[in-house]
């Protein structure tokens, strides 16, 4: 974005003081030369300020380098003088952001708008000005016009941002003014780190010990998986020192410089979703803070990260995200599946680890483990409950409960009693309920969702394959994309009658309008608000989701690898035959059942097949590999 863009952007402004604030490493050099004119005032929205109080101004323009800086910014105008002009300039975003467009508070908050607008900027910016007949408070303004952008679901709370790490160190996140956003980043240098035995505690000094929690939070409102592409071009980053910063090179251009404080923001990772990989050099950047905090937003992203041994001075990026990236090699991420599984497993770990609702729920004042899920499995099979109890009893990193509705049979039924009670073993709950067989399949799925006790509600399948880290990825994506209702790609289907497993493509990882219906999860407040499932035999999975867009709702189509689709020659509500798979399968076709490594399946339920290997696997394992990884069957730690 251009100079001239702000200034286009503020063009329309009335008469009287102009307060411009800022905030990113760019956006400060670009006010100063917009010739804003004399009665404009600059101000650092991370610097010190004095308190406003009462004072209020004519007009306040809030100008953020990209959507990351945005959400950054609310928490840091608390405290700027009211005012009845507001303009917030985006420089840069995501594409996959919408327009700025407020999002009111509600309570009549803001009855007095006299006047709104939103505007695309020459150069591929936002800007949002809004006129009110009294002043207005800007960090409001500003937390409208974010909301509008990140599209979190319909009536959701927005998590408080500030200590999401439990340190309270303004990363973005302070109540009111304070050091700028990862100000703490920069804070431990390199100078402490290399005295006398920092890192051993010889010497008689105590050891320099960096933690986990010491390393600002990745909002993963704004740097997450979104805009994740499977295929990639064939071009490798670097991410090398050159004069004491680190930038990304690809060839030899630079792609990203790394701020001093290590912010990774949408923008950034958007212009490296094409790369193959990006390998770590580990050279010198403003500080070892700042360095583990780029690394661990690129992480978060799903940035395919590649590294060799990790130093001593960076373990707090924590030990998981440290094994993942030194796992495999360079060379391996050529093949789409392995790269794919690979940004999976490191945007998994780092989420959990560095991600900013996971640190508030881990902190002393946070809210907690999260939101229960309740599977609910419907089946016409009693030869089936076994094998799908069994799918949820796998599931890990989320409490889960089970409504198991039996259509047209009873709990005694051959084989039901003895699934139901090695399901108990596992010491999750579960009700049975036994429905009638003329009861529709959407009015079934309906009861089973009365009886259960979860927020979220997830629906699963009887005799399709489920990974143990289908529910919790569900639940962080719902996390990360702010959606209503989450779901999955069928990107893996066994077809059981020719033992051939097909590959659909598909994008991922993106608002999408439909998703696989044994994926499905959601809040028991949506299914509330559209009524449920439709009342019909067949369909209810397309009819739930075309109901939900009529409502506005936001779905998320996360990534697939997770999940086989099981087809039998027969007995599916879904009446496609074989033949709509294998002409629909041009991501690949191979002799078996060859489910992603992400599975890891039990072998009790693997099929009787052929072949039972990955999809595809490295042909060589990297450093931190154990054995060739040509037999999926005995493989149960590939997370």
């Amino acid at each position: 974005m251009s100079d001239g863009d702000i200034a286009h952007a503020l063009d329309g402004r009335g008469p009287g003081h102009l307060l411009a604030c800022h905030v990113g490493p760019l956006s400060a050099a670009a006010l100063r030369r917009a010739g804003l004119g004399p009665d404009a005032e600059v101000v650092d929205l991370g610097g010190p300020r004095e308190p406003a109080g009462e004072r209020t101004v004519d007009h306040v323009a809030l100008v953020a380098d990209s959507t990351a800086d945005l959400c950054a910014a609310v928490p840091l105008a608390e405290g700027l003088p009211s005012a009845s002009e507001v303009t917030v300039v985006v420089r840069a975003a995501a594409a996959h952001f919408g327009p700025p467009c407020p999002v009111p508070p509600g309570l009549g908050r803001w009855e007095g708008v006299i006047d709104a607008r939103v505007r695309r900027l020459p150069d591929g910016g936002w800007s949002c000005a809004l006129s009110f007949s009294d002043p207005m408070e800007v960090a409001e303004v500003a937390a409208a016009v974010a909301r509008g952008m990140l599209g979190v679901r319909r009536g959701a709370l927005a998590r408080p941002a500030d200590g999401a790490d439990g340190a309270g160190d303004g990363d973005g996140a302070g109540t009111g003014p304070g050091p700028r956003p990862g100000a703490r980043a920069v804070a431990r240098s390199w100078a402490s780190l290399g005295r006398p035995g920092a890192l051993t505690g010889a010497e008689g000094g105590a050891p320099f010990r960096l933690s986990v929690a010491d390393v600002p939070a990745v909002d993963e409102r704004v740097v997450n998986p979104v805009g994740f592409t499977r295929e990639s071009k064939n071009k490798r980053g670097r991410l090398v020192s050159r004069s004491g910063r680190w930038v990304l090179e690809v060839g030899r251009s630079v792609r990203w410089r790394v701020p001093e404080d290590g912010a990774v923001t949408d923008v950034a990772v958007e212009r490296l979703r094409n790369l193959r990989s990006v390998e770590m050099e580990w050279g010198r950047h403003s500080g070892p803070l700042a360095a583990v905090r780029a690394v661990a937003g690129l992480a978060a992203a799903g940035t395919p990260l590649v590294s060799g041994p990790v130093p001593r001075w960076a373990d707090c990026l924590g030990s998981e995200v440290s094994r993942i990236i030194t796992s495999v090699d360079a060379r391996a991420l050529a093949d789409a599946q392995v790269r794919e599984e690979h940004s999976i497993r490191l945007r998994r770990a780092a989420l959990r680890l560095h991600g900013a609702s996971a640190r508030w729920r881990r902190s002393v004042s946070g809210a907690g483990a999260e939101p229960a899920v309740s599977v609910v499995l419907c089946t016409r099979r009693p030869e089936m409950v076994g094998f799908a109890l069994r799918q949820v009893a796998r599931q890990r990193g989320v409490d889960v409960e089970v409504v198991l509705a039996l259509h047209g049979f009873g709990a005694h039924a051959p084989g039901v009693p003895e699934a139901v009670d090695a399901f108990h073993r596992s010491g999750r709950p579960l009700t049975v309920w036994e429905c009638d067989a003329a009861t529709v399949f959407g009015s079934v799925l309906n009861g089973a969702i009365a009886r259960t006790s979860g927020s979220l509600v997830a629906k699963m399948d009887d005799d399709d394959w489920y990974g143990p880290d289908h529910l919790a990825d569900l639940v962080l994506a719902r996390r990360y994309s702010g959606a209503d209702l989450v779901g999955s790609i069928a990107s893996f289907v066994y077809l059981e009658a020719l033992d051939l497993t097909v590959r659909l493509p598909g994008a991922t990882e993106c608002p999408y309008v439909r998703v696989a219906g044994g994926t499905m999860l959601t809040d028991r407040r949506v299914l509330e608000e559209v009524g449920g499932f439709r009342a019909v035999p067949t369909g209810e999975d397309s009819r739930l989701l075309a109901d939900l867009g009529r409502l506005g709702a936001h779905v998320h189509r996360g990534h697939g690898c997770n999940y086989v689709l099981r087809r039998k020659a027969a007995g599916h509500t879904w009446g496609v035959g074989s033949g709509y798979f294998l002409r629909h399968g041009n991501g690949g076709r191979l002799p078996g059942w060859r489910p992603s490594a992400l599975l890891e399946p039990d072998p009790v339920d693997a099929p009787a097949t052929r072949s039972a290997a990955p999809w595809s696997v490295p042909r060589e394992p990297g450093p931190g590999r154990s054995g060739p990884a040509g037999r999926l069957l005995a493989v149960g730690a590939a997370r």
